[in-house]
């Protein structure tokens, strides 16, 4: 599984970007940050093509799945975040759209959980 870094791209299941950003900056792959824990969560989502008439489209993430993370390697006291991540969005209000990694964005440094 490989490690995400902030130029990895999450979409939620229409398309829309979610907008990284990285809690911690001193660990890096090739000058990008990686990402840990909780780093996905809240993050806002940007041209969601999903709108109908009583929906609004995709605008954040509302949860991430534990399977997001390494179980093995942390920063700060963090899990990383992996190629598995993914979660949920707020589109409907449900909180049952799911997101997940469409790019990961380096193909260099892997974790084996």
């Amino acid at each position: 599984m490989l490690i995400l870094t902030k130029k990895a791209v999450l979409k939620c299941m229409h398309g829309g970007v979610v907008k990284n950003v990285n809690s911690q900056d001193w660990v890096r792959i090739a000058e990008d940050p990686l990402l840990v824990d909780d780093d996905p969560h809240g993050r806002s989502i940007s041209a969601c093509p999903m709108v109908t008439i009583t929906t609004p489209p995709c605008t954040a993430t509302v949860a991430v799945d534990d399977a997001s993370y390494s179980t093995f390697i942390r920063i700060g006291g963090k899990r990383v975040c992996l190629d598995t991540t993914a979660g949920r969005t707020n589109w409907s209000q449900l909180g049952i759209t799911p997101f997940s990694v469409s790019s990961v964005a380096q193909k260099f440094v892997a974790s084996g959980a």
